[in-house]
């Protein structure tokens, strides 16, 4: 956790959104670069508590230490019967599970970049792109250019470092120079 602290210490339901940096975050937040703000805890498990076949012992699990954080999603249909009336449980279950991942692989792209060794400046410029662009979005120079208010060259000399520090790939059809974040861990 950001502050130190182990998750598997900490009240699920009572996880507060701590920003890393508060000032970054409040200067992207001012210029409409935070897209959104929250913990996917309380998301997590409200759509397990949701799923009509939900039991105690199949709750979520969350484990962190100093350098991993891990989200054990148990089936819920695990050893039951199945039959049409279930596919709104299956599909809440799923999505749940899509959040859990989503939120590791966006955790696990931020402490990447923050561990880039590359000026503070350099950092700062790729997590606002992180932020504008996410996991799903796709770039090149002059998007970045754009976010960053630096020049296309510039944008180029931080594409050459994400690149070689394998936090961001190419991606085809999209047009020459296009690029995309690594889901970390893939």
């Amino acid at each position: 956790m950001a502050d130190g602290t182990r998750i598997q210490e900490r009240d699920i339901e009572n996880v507060s959104s701590t920003r890393r940096n508060p000032i970054l975050a409040d200067i992207f937040g001012r210029f409409g670069y935070m897209e959104r703000q929250g913990s996917g805890f309380k998301k997590i498990t409200d759509a397990y508590h949701a799923a009509h076949n939900f039991r105690a012992e199949l709750e979520p699990a969350f484990y962190s230490d100093v350098t991993s954080f891990q989200v054990t999603l148990y089936n819920l249909n695990y050893g039951e019967k199945t039959d049409s009336g279930r596919a709104t449980a299956e599909n809440a279950a799923i999505d749940a599970g899509h959040v859990a991942i989503e939120v590791a692989i966006e955790v696990a792209i931020e402490v990447a970049i923050e561990k880039l060794t590359a000026s503070p400046n350099t950092i700062r410029k790729a997590q606002a792109v992180f932020a504008k662009v996410g996991t799903e979005g796709i770039f090149g120079r002059s998007d970045i250019a754009a976010i960053t208010n630096d020049s296309v060259t510039a944008a180029g000399n931080l594409i050459t470092k994400l690149k070689k520090a394998g936090l961001i790939e190419a991606v085809s059809g999209y047009g020459k120079g296009k690029y995309t974040f690594k889901k970390q861990g893939q």
